[in-house]
């Protein structure tokens, strides 16, 4: 027959155990509450890590990024400033004597004329022959303007051009003005271009 006293004290045990042993529906919220608490940890690690890393990216990317696109390379136009003046040699002759034109700023291929001009009352230089025949006669001076072309020729593939031109003997103006006009390389517009020289009287 089994002991009333060891039952008694085994129900009693078996009690305290069950009386220590949290019930099943806590057990549950606690794991629940474990596992809130490692996911949240596993969370808070990650962004902590993906926040320490990401300025260290940004840095590199900063640093092999590549220059964004920049505007085309162009040329710069090149100047269309004004032509060099008309340039004479020599600046001094006599009636019948040979000037060289050079200038520049004509359309290439295109002619170009030269010649001479002078104004009203431009001064007159009288010849050897005027000279004789009326000794001390005061220098008369042009009633009228006038002008006459000299030459002609083509200017170069660069635009300039040079060409020699005879002074006239009559009338044998002092200080004419020699003067080119061509065609520039602009439709329809002309360049005329002018230079002074002096005529002496031989003698």
């Amino acid at each position: 027959m089994a002991d009333p006293e060891h039952g008694l004290r085994q129900l009693v045990e078996e009690g305290t155990r069950s009386a220590r042993q949290p019930p099943l529906a806590d057990l549950r919220r606690r794991a629940r509450r474990r596992r809130t608490v490692r996911e949240v940890a596993t969370v808070t690690a990650v962004a902590a890590a993906v926040l320490a890393i990401f300025p260290l990216v940004a840095w590199e990317r900063s640093a092999t990024s590549t220059p964004g696109p920049t505007a085309p390379h162009t040329h710069p136009p090149t100047p269309t400033g004004p032509a060099e003046p008309l340039l004479a040699s020599p600046t001094e002759t006599v009636p019948g004597g040979t000037v060289t034109l050079t200038g520049t700023g004509c359309a290439p291929g295109k002619a170009v004329t030269l010649g001479i001009r002078w104004d009203r009352g431009a001064k007159l230089s009288l010849s050897m022959e005027e000279q004789k025949k009326s000794p001390g006669q005061p220098q008369t001076t042009a009633t009228t303007a006038g002008k006459y072309q000299l030459a002609s020729v083509n200017a170069l593939p660069t635009g300039s051009f040079e060409a020699r031109v005879r002074i006239p003997t009559s009338p044998a103006i002092n200080k004419p003005t020699l003067w080119a006009s061509c065609r520039t390389s602009s439709p329809s517009h002309h360049l005329t271009q002018y230079v002074s020289i002096v005529v002496r009287s031989p003698g």
